[in-house]
Parts: C-alpha cells; structure tokens; sequence
C-alpha cells in the first residue's frame, strides 16, 4: 500500500487508504441561478453545483457574488456588521437526490453574530469592501427611538434609490468549509444552493427622515465562483475504484442548526424555553434576542440588533440536568454590568479564547462597565435606547471522543434554556421578543461509492 503522507490533507479521504498524491489540474466555474436571474423578497434563488465529472471542488475557497438594487423610493444603507449578505435569510444546501446537506435559518443573523466578534478593523475595511459591511460597525444603533441621518452616516455604507453595489460573500457554511475537497464530480444528480431572501424591511435600514419611503431591494447577476480541481486520470480511476469497493467516503465538517422561541412581552423573572434538537456531537450553543417588532422594521437594525432583556443568569439543561452546573452569570455589579463571564463563554463558543480581542467590534469602546460605560455588548434599552451585541453562549467540547461535542440525539429529550430576566428595563422595554438559538454541531457528508448518493449525518 503506497504511502499517502505526501497527498495534501484536503485529498486525505480516511476511507480510501493508500491514494497516492495527485496531480491537480486548477480551474473555476462560475455557476448560475437556474430559476431566474432578478430576486425580490421571500423568493428563492437556485444555483447549482456544476463539477465536471471525476472532478473535486475546493468549497473553501469558492465565493458567492451578486449585485443588490436599491429598488426603494429614497437611499437606504446596509447593516453595519453584516452588509449586503443580511438579504440572505435562509440558506439550504440540497443534494443531486434531493438529500438535505445543509439547512441555517437565519443565516443572515448568524452571520451578524460571527462578524461581532472579528475585528472592528477587518469589518470596516475587508468586510466593508466586499459586503459593504460598516465603516465604524462598533456603533450601537438606536432600540426605541429612530435614529438620525447623522448617526446612521458615521457608520454605515449608503446606496441612493436606484442605484446598487455588488456584493461578495465567502459562505458561512458547513458544506463549504468542510475539512476536504468535496467530491461532487462522484456524485449523482446536481447538488445546489438554495437561498431564500429575506423581507424588505429587513435589508436596509432607514433613518427617520426616510421613514415614510419602505425599503425595497432586488439581487441580480447571481453567481457562484467554484474552484475546480481536475485529476489526472490515473487518481481518477483509484478513486472510483475505492468507491466501487462498497466503503464510504466520509467529510467532516462543523453545522449549524438554528430554531425559535418567543419570550413574551413583559416578562420578569425566572423564563424557561423549551427546543428540540437530535445532534450527536453539539460543540457549542449560541442564542441571542431580537425584538420582535423590529424584525422587518425599515428603520432598526432587524438583523444585528441583539438586546440582553436585563438577563442577570442563564443555563441550560437536558433531563433535569443543568448544564452548567453553575449558572453563567451576566450581570453582578449592582451599579452596572460585569460583561466578563458572558464573553468568556461567547469565546469560548465561538473558538476565539485564545485569540487576541483587542478592537473586536461588539466591545468597541469599552469604558467602565460600573458607570453604564458606552460598550455596545451589553447595551440594551436601559442604556441610551441603543442596540447592543449581547450573545448568550455555552461551549461543550470535550476532549476524549472522535465526535468532540455533546450527544443529544440519544437521550430523546429536550434542550431547555433557563434565563433569569426582566425588570423596567428588560424585556418589558424590548416589547415580545424573539430567540434565535443557534446549535453548532459536528456533521459528517457521506459518499456511497456504490450508489454515488451524498448524504449528511449529524
């Protein structure tokens, strides 16, 4: 058996012991949308995978581009973290037999929660450049009241009423971050990208002087920019044969799954919510609020715009068992808020513990925390009527199994998040509002050589 030590790591297939190292002919294809080529709000947009046969793609390195109209009555400008991929609302990767390989609802305010905890600078500059992210993301826009021309310019990118600005986005995907190349070139059928677009009033924000002029927007030139890695002939023919063999070609890559709750209008005190997920190996759990009314509101910030509630203490649990066994506290200063063991475990979460934070942008302006300071990360309605970047996180990677994460699949039993909220200034400020709670997991693509069928367990 030949010695694979020297076959780059994104060709080291565990399943397919002994294949030499190959020789990799680059080239790219640009894929486009097979039900359309304008988008509006709520509709889907169909790309599919197109790999030539016996051929590998790099999803790493593959980008998605398209150009956002502004098609409403007066300028609008783009989420300051997130830009012009806050039009993403849904994203659904489907395999060649119809298999589903990948589901993030709410990618767009998942994403709003990763670009929260990059550096304000690589937002305000790459992200800016690429996805008309913010030129001072950092900035916390107003909760209750709208906010000013003024306000909105000092930190967000503008597109005047007709005009556009062509976006491009690296995906934030399990699919297309999986650990290696994918063999869509083996499969059978087309595999695509199905994105669903968000509303219009979630898209842009508005200020209160174009509060009586709706946003409205459309995407056009769709296209996905795939990397194509062509082997020779030889390495072909071992890998088909490989897969003729019976044996699985496995991919790991780490999920998302993402599901709801309301917490209501009013609420004080002890809230617990109840969510069903069946993950075998869950690394992290990340939740933040929004509220509600201000979703597909024009004028707020519908997709980054993260509110605390007044939470004091959160945990979850699973059969009765809390996890962890001590509630991660958010607030014990009584004269303002001790953000450190929430961002500790927003890190952690995350997996930038050991990563240097300095300028990261949801504390931006971190002043003393005591005196109500102007940090965006835990500002809520109580300080300055601002949105703030409050993400409530738990991290449980282990260290001793294959699949590093938490089993929830086997117990049958559901995931329950305790939260001590409310007061004045909490969530009966905020109004109902909603929880997105976000599961990150471990999934694993699996090819069956004998049938060409792609399919995800998770």
């Amino acid at each position: 058996m030949e010695d694979n030590s020297t076959t780059p790591i994104e060709m080291r297939l565990s399943d397919v012991p002994g294949m030499p190292s190959p020789e990799m002919e680059l080239s790219y294809v640009t894929a486009i949308p097979m039900n359309g080529s304008t988008f509006t709000e709520n509709q889907e947009v169909r790309v599919g995978l197109n790999v030539p046969q016996d051929c590998f793609v790099d999803l790493k390195r593959a980008y998605l581009k398209y150009t956002l109209n502004n098609t409403g009555a007066g300028a609008a400008y783009l989420d300051p973290v997130v830009g012009g991929a806050a039009v993403i609302d849904n994203w659904r990767v489907i395999g060649g037999t119809g298999a589903l390989l990948e589901e993030v609802i709410h990618y767009n305010t998942f994403y709003a929660v990763t670009n929260s905890y990059k550096n304000k600078d690589v937002i305000a500059t790459l992200h800016n450049q690429m996805e008309g992210a913010g030129k001072n993301p950092g900035i916390g826009l107003k909760l209750a009241t709208n906010n000013t021309d003024a306000e909105i310019n000092g930190s967000m990118v503008s597109i005047t009423n007709g005009q556009s600005r062509v976006i491009t986005h690296r995906p934030q995907s399990a699919f297309f971050n999986a650990d290696r190349y994918m063999p869509l070139g083996f499969t059978q059928g087309l595999t695509y990208l199905s994105l669903t677009l968000c509303q219009n009033g979630t898209a842009f924000i508005l200020s209160n002087e174009k509060e009586a002029n709706a946003s409205s927007f459309s995407i056009s030139q769709v296209e996905l920019h795939l990397p194509i890695l062509k082997p020779g002939p030889e390495f072909a023919s071992m890998f088909r044969s490989a897969m003729s063999s019976g044996v699985p070609i496995q991919i790991h890559s780490v999920g998302v799954q993402n599901t709801q709750q309301a917490m209501p209008n009013g609420a004080t005190g002890e809230q617990t919510l109840t969510f069903s997920t069946r993950k075998r190996s869950v690394k992290s759990l990340i939740n933040v609020l929004r509220p509600s009314a201000n979703i597909t509101l024009d004028e707020r910030a519908s997709v980054s715009g993260f509110v605390n509630a007044d939470t004091t203490e959160y945990s979850y649990s699973v059969g009765g068992m809390r996890i962890p066994a001590q509630r991660i506290k958010v607030q014990t200063n009584i004269n303002g808020r001790d953000a450190g063991e929430i961002l500790a475990n927003t890190q952690l979460a995350l997996g930038h513990y050991s990563s240097d934070l300095r300028g990261i942008c949801a504390i931006q302006e971190l002043a003393d925390m005591s005196g109500g300071g102007t940090s965006t990360y835990l500002k809520d309605s109580e300080h300055d009527s601002t949105y703030g970047k409050a993400v409530f996180a738990l991290d449980l990677e282990s260290y001793n199994a294959a699949f590093a994460g938490k089993n929830l699949a086997g117990q049958g039993l559901p995931l329950v998040y305790h939260a001590q909220v409310g007061g004045t200034e909490g969530a009966q400020a905020n109004g109902a509002l909603q929880l997105d709670l976000y599961v990150i997991h471990d999934v694993v693509y699996v090819l069956d050589g004998m049938t060409g069928v792609i399919t995800a367990n998770s």
